[in-house]
């Protein structure tokens, strides 16, 4: 019995020790791993907040970009327009045949100077945007055919803007409306 209390005066304290160690550390883990949990939602909050923040500092910044293309597109169907793509075209002197080269490379040069423009936009505004571009054209060489070449610019002019009033249906007017609705979904 002397070596049964001997084994206890030694395993009891060690237990007592082993035990408080036990509940010490499990505390001490517990602890550790609620702070952690907290860290790490603390960190998925500062993430977020800062995708947020770096998304709406990029939607500021191409804003600008977006609405100038926009303007810019108005300005070059607004160019384009017979109307005041005549005027500016006209020289004096020039052969109707001249008048029409001139009209066209005039139209095409205004599209390729814009045609960056395209990636801020819709599809369906840029197909309009084309379509009002190809109508311009084609209504300026249909006119031309009907003039003789070697007649004045002048009468090409007045032929083209008579033909345009008279059609009642310009394709400028179709793209700019699809370009206002455009920028009226993109902006609401």
């Amino acid at each position: 019995m002397h070596e049964i209390l001997e084994i206890l005066k030694y395993t009891v304290p060690s237990l007592v020790v082993l035990l408080a160690a036990y509940l010490i550390l499990n505390k001490f883990l517990n602890y550790n791993t609620k702070h952690l949990v907290v860290m790490q939602q603390n960190y998925e909050l500062e993430r977020q907040k800062l995708e947020s923040e770096n998304k709406r500092k990029r939607e500021e910044a191409f804003i600008p970009l977006k609405l100038q293309a926009y303007e810019r597109l108005t300005l070059f169907l607004e160019r384009i327009n017979p109307p005041s793509l005549i005027p500016r075209e006209l020289q004096p002197g020039l052969t109707a045949g001249q008048f029409h080269q001139q009209l066209i490379t005039a139209v095409k040069d205004e599209f390729e100077h814009n045609m960056s423009q395209q990636i801020y936009v819709s599809n369906e505004a840029w197909n309009y945007i084309k379509a009002a571009k190809e109508e311009i054209m084609s209504l300026i060489n249909n006119v031309a055919v009907k003039i003789n070449k070697n007649e004045s610019g002048v009468n090409l002019a007045e032929a083209i803007l008579s033909y345009t009033f008279e059609e009642g249906r310009n394709p400028v007017d179709l793209a700019l409306a699809a370009l206002k609705n455009d920028i009226r979904t993109q902006f609401n």
